[in-house]
């Protein structure tokens, strides 16, 4: 950044204040007494570029005004390393009003490139310089003051060694791992809730799998009772329609067995009688049985014999087609048995699924005491168990059935009271898969509520892993930044060190050449005399401000070189204070040939030899209320 030209009005000591055609390279005087407004200039500049100065603190900023006057304003025109050309005013009144216009020289005012707002003007300097107040007043701008050793820990030095950037980068790092780490107390809080609730649900992770067992075994066995329920029924209802039939079965067998032997015996008697009368003649038989059948058919004795012969004939058909059905009820009879033994059957496996039954719940009766599952014991109740059938009155109708001794009335009341007994058990299998039914329910919730935790579980642990992982992540960043912290200070050390040590043997006439600068920025100085570094204290004062202000211009020219990429103005003011008049001149000789972009270097003192040549010089004075001087 280089100035071009100075413009206030009512600002510290002058109430007009105009510098034009300041050349862009060379040394700039500002000469006279005391108390003639010499540091007024750089104040000016100061104010123009940040909006404060480097005497006052902003709280304080409206003394900048001159005294009696209500407002004051200042402009600046300077130039960056693109070269062009900008103007900036600053406007301030003691009511605490402040304003700032930035714009580039020679463009349209409705343009972008006018910035107007004192933050957005900030910003914009900020762009176009390359440094702010805090890095202008350590290294540019040597206010009138005590030239220092500058402070390490400075935000200005840590902006020109480049740490600036990895301090917060470090600062943010550290940040971020702190409040992972208090993430991480938070995670694990809510790992130790989520597992003491999972511990509180008591999941047992056979007890699901055993109730199902169950609920399948109950419902095998219903579905068992009520196949036997229908084919009791079945079968007792077949079985009371097969007793008249049976009943009239054997009636009827009896009656064509009777009838079929009388055919037979009057098939034999015609046969015998025909015989007798046509074989055997003579045959006393023969004579007595034609006497007879003379006496009863006198006129048609002779036509009777060939009609015995049909008789026969038709009583040996009559028998053998009664005897024929006789064998045929005799079967129908017999078939019946089946419907007996298909009832008996059905009441032998009623008998078998009532003990299984039974057995069932005397084990489940006993799993029930010795259950300690609040599930298991608030779910399924005690079941009553069903009345016992009779074995003796069971058998004794089984007898009967396959005797076909027992009454319609005997199958009816017995097969009901069996069926009242199983119907009883199945009702209470309903019962009992109805609490199954909720138990299971309520299992299943309890398992599906430790899944969704034992996934929030995992979901925080998975957390937790990747929180430690950044954590570890933030330590080894951490010791990178401090390495690269600690390598980035001692390269700005060296880079200064090697800066100073070109600067310092032109101000001291080659009497100290080399600077021992620590971490610290701790400064001691290589005496070619003794061969040895000295302390400070133990070099004269004036010798101590050359040192010094070689630190500040090595300072300078390393903000200038990182930051700024271009050519540089110096305001020095009141730098040879002390210095004896050799030292001056040394200085003011060296000043303009140290660095390519410290170009234009403002040197403010009291007085000047009148030998001394300078690219520009301002003179003030105690009576000056205005430069140029009215």
């Amino acid at each position: 950044m280089i100035i071009h030209a100075i413009k206030a009005e009512n600002v510290l000591k002058y109430t007009s204040l105009n510098i034009n055609e300041i050349p862009e390279c060379g040394v700039i005087a500002i000469s006279g007494p005391n108390e003639s407004g010499k540091s007024s200039i750089g104040e000016t500049v100061c104010f123009a570029l940040f909006g404060r100065t480097f005497s006052l603190d902003v709280g304080e900023l409206s003394k900048i005004i001159l005294w009696g006057e209500t407002h004051c304003s200042a402009q600046l025109e300077f130039s960056c390393g693109d070269g062009q050309r900008y103007r900036l005013e600053r406007y301030l009144d003691n009511a605490g009003n402040h304003s700032a216009c930035l714009a580039a020289m020679g463009s349209v005012e409705v343009d972008d490139s006018v910035v107007r707002g004192v933050d957005k003007v900030a910003d914009r300097v900020f762009q176009l310089i390359g440094f702010e107040f805090d890095e202008f007043v350590e290294s540019f701008y040597l206010a009138q003051r005590e030239i220092t050793t500058p402070h390490p820990h400075s935000y200005a030095v840590k902006t020109m060694a480049g740490l600036v950037t990895l301090e917060y980068c470090g600062t943010a790092c550290q940040e971020d791992r702190d409040a992972t780490i208090e993430e991480l107390k938070q995670r694990n809080s809510e790992v130790a809730e989520m597992q003491t609730r999972i511990d509180e649900l008591g999941i047992d992770p056979g007890l699901l799998a055993g109730l199902e067992s169950e609920h399948r075994e109950i419902t095998q066995r219903m579905e068992a009772s009520q196949r036997l329920i229908d084919d009791l029924d079945s079968a007792s209802m077949a079985y009371q329609d097969a007793i008249p039939k049976r009943e009239q079965a054997y009636s009827k067998r009896g009656r064509a067995g009777f009838l079929g032997f009388f055919c037979l015996l009057l098939a034999l008697l015609t046969g015998g009688a025909w015989y007798l009368l046509v074989k055997l003649p003579e045959h006393a038989w023969s004579i007595s049985l034609s006497a007879q059948v003379a006496n009863l058919i006198p006129d048609r004795q002779t036509e009777v014999v060939p009609w015995l012969l049909v008789g026969a004939g038709v009583f040996a058909v009559l028998s053998l087609i009664l005897w024929t059905r006789r064998i045929l009820l005799k079967k129908l009879a017999l078939s019946y048995a089946e419907t007996a033994l298909t009832l008996s059957n059905s009441l032998n496996s009623l008998a078998s699924l009532s003990q299984n039954l039974k057995e069932h719940k005397e084990h489940e009766q006993l799993q029930t005491e010795v259950s300690e599952n609040p599930v298991e014991e608030s779910a399924i109740a005690e079941e009553q168990t069903p009345q016992a059938i009779d074995y003796i009155a069971h058998d004794k109708l089984k007898e009967h059935i396959i005797d076909w001794h027992a009454t319609y009335a005997e199958v009816r009341d017995g097969v009901a009271h069996e069926l009242t007994l199983l119907n009883m058990g199945v009702e209470g299998e309903k019962r009992r898969l109805g609490q199954l039914d909720q138990a299971i329910s309520q299992e299943q919730e309890r398992i599906d509520k430790a899944l969704q935790l034992q996934e929030v579980l995992a979901d925080l642990k998975e957390k937790i892993e990747s929180r430690q992982r950044h954590i570890e992540i933030c330590q080894v960043a951490d010791e990178l930044i401090q390495g690269t912290t600690r390598e980035v200070s001692h390269q700005f050390n060296r880079k200064l060190r090697g800066l100073v040590s070109k600067t310092l043997p032109l101000f001291t006439e080659n009497r100290y050449e080399h600077l021992q600068i620590d971490d610290d920025l701790s400064v001691r100085a290589f005496s070619n005399e003794k061969r040895d570094f000295m302390d400070l204290e133990e070099i004269s004062s004036g010798t101590q401000r050359q040192i010094m202000l070689a630190v500040r211009l090595a300072l300078s020219q390393e903000l200038a070189g990182r930051t700024v990429r271009g050519e540089q103005f110096l305001f020095l003011d009141e730098p040879f204070a002390f210095f004896d008049e050799m030292r001056t001149r040394c200085a003011l000789t060296v000043l303009p040939t140290l660095s390519d972009e410290l170009n234009q270097i403002w040197i403010v003192a009291q007085d000047f030899a009148d030998d001394l040549h300078f690219d520009y010089h301002v003179k003030c004075d105690r009576s000056f209320q205005s430069i140029p001087a009215s």
